[in-house]
């Protein structure tokens, strides 16, 4: 007698091809990994670059300043007074200045109470000589978001430093 002996076959193989896609999906992941944390390097750079160059504008007097990078990120001014409390992101605070400015990405914490404020110790900051305001509208204090780039900032200086877009 003969038996068809092809079913042994078949739990086999089907293994072998749901270990192969388990591994495969693993492999994507981690390519993926390496790279956001080499394009969030980047970004932290760009930012760092954007606002060096916005702190020179700042000390040289200048009205206007144009950031190239990174887009989709924020920039805004500390402390920021929200309902009677004043905030400062820990990047700030624990270097003991009193007014900064931050270039930082928006997270899933910016929309929550204090978000700005622990987003921006994910970004790069920088001392203020003075008292500074970000505004998108020349209006109240508010973050900016970095939509087009280039993005022109004009200046304003009296007994605070006003940056509008």
């Amino acid at each position: 007698m003969i038996k068809n002996k092809k079913g042994f076959l078949l739990a086999e193989e089907t293994l072998k091809i749901i270990v192969a896609v388990i591994a495969i999906g693993f492999l994507a992941y981690l390519l993926f990994s390496i790279y956001g944390a080499n394009q969030d390097a980047k970004n932290l750079e760009l930012a760092k670059a954007s606002l060096d160059s916005l702190e020179t504008a700042i000390n040289t007097q200048q009205t206007e300043v144009m950031i190239y990078n990174p887009k989709g990120w924020w920039i805004a001014s500390w402390p920021y007074s929200d309902e009677g409390t004043t905030l400062m992101p820990n990047s700030c605070s624990n270097l003991g200045w009193e007014n900064c400015l931050c270039i930082f990405p928006a997270g899933w914490t910016t929309f929550r109470p204090n978000g700005y404020k622990q987003d921006s110790d994910n970004g790069a900051c920088a001392q203020m000589p003075k008292e500074t305001i970000v505004s998108p509208d020349s209006g109240s204090q508010a973050p900016l978001k970095i939509n087009k780039v280039p993005l022109t900032l004009k200046i304003n200086y009296g007994d605070k430093i006003t940056i509008i877009n």
